[in-house]
């Protein structure tokens, strides 16, 4: 894909920085904050126009979230009642009452291992950390890069236990709701949700006009929707006409479903992820389209998130 910079390796894990309450990233053209401390979560992310500095990302001081966007691991979304079997294995994990959800990593503090004024790298070993429910050790690096008004993530999930792992992982970000806001993505297929839970009821569908986002359109926060899909094509744009400013925003292949969460709130979502809701389970079932991938002792994968500001 046509990213704003060069994959870097993760494989190393350097002595680290200490941590600091929040990284600030900026140059001429975007600003970027970070919390090592909070799941490197990203606190703000802002675009520099002609009216000064505006949100591209919601802004956490003005709305009811702790962060603006969080990363998902070993897992995204659901595990129905934080159960599933792998390989011969029962796994249970914390949650389950209200199903495991969004991964171990993003209340939890990061190293710190590289940080400029454009470039911060962090990075979570789970055998450093107590408490966390998921069986299998694990690293996970993440690398956020400025450069010029194009705004880069790389993460990457390595297995460190001495037996197959079941893994995935996303970037939930909350984007900023300015009326009149557009979207597009497209993708080939929306998971049922018969239950209300989101948890997949049955194989993808077709996505039916509501949800079809291929061409774009205006999206009204009366519009409650929160689906998981398959299939994305790796490419979305989100335009806020009256700030003439619009983003484009691009993926690699391992970041093939998206999920998609507009509340009646000052913001919306648009989580490019690399498994389904439940995907275990799927998985489990013989669901080709889980998106689980399964890693051996020592094996990562890696997947690349782009965000390119563009002016109107």
């Amino acid at each position: 894909m046509g990213g704003c910079g060069e994959d870097r390796q993760c494989n190393v894990w350097p002595r680290p920085i200490l941590p600091m309450h929040t990284l600030t990233l900026q140059t001429g053209e975007l600003r970027l904050r970070v919390s090592p401390t909070l799941g490197a979560s990203l606190l703000a992310l802002d675009a520099h126009t002609a009216g000064g500095w505006a949100p591209i990302l919601a802004d956490t001081e003005r709305c009811d979230l702790a962060a603006a966007s969080f990363l998902m691991v070993p897992y995204s979304n659901r595990v129905a009642d934080g159960a599933f079997r792998f390989d011969g294995r029962a796994v249970r994990l914390g949650n389950a009452e209200n199903h495991a959800i969004h991964g171990e990593v993003r209340k939890r503090p990061w190293r710190v291992i590289e940080a400029t004024t454009e470039l911060a790298r962090l990075g979570f070993r789970s055998a450093d950390h107590g408490g966390l429910s998921w069986p299998w050790a694990f690293d996970v690096e993440v690398e956020y890069a400025l450069r010029g008004s194009c705004f880069s993530s790389v993460l990457r999930l390595t297995n460190r236990a001495d037996s197959p792992m079941p893994a995935g992982f996303g970037f939930h970000p909350y984007f900023v709701r300015d009326e009149p806001v557009r979207v597009r993505f497209g993708v080939r297929g929306i998971f049922p949700d018969v239950h209300g839970t989101r948890i997949p009821s049955g194989p993808a569908e077709i996505p039916d006009a509501e949800r079809d986002f291929s061409v774009e359109r205006a999206l009204p926060a009366a519009s409650f929707m929160d689906f998981c899909a398959h299939g994305w094509d790796g490419r979305a744009g989100i335009a806020w006409p009256d700030r003439g400013l619009r983003i484009g925003i691009e993926a690699s292949p391992e970041l093939g479903h998206l999920v998609f969460y507009n509340p009646p709130k000052p913001y919306f979502a648009l989580e490019p992820v690399s498994n389904a809701n439940d995907g275990v389970n799927l998985l489990a079932r013989g669901d080709p389209n889980s998106g689980v991938r399964v890693l051996m002792p020592g094996e990562s994968f890696s997947a690349r998130l782009d965000v390119r500001v563009q002016r109107d």
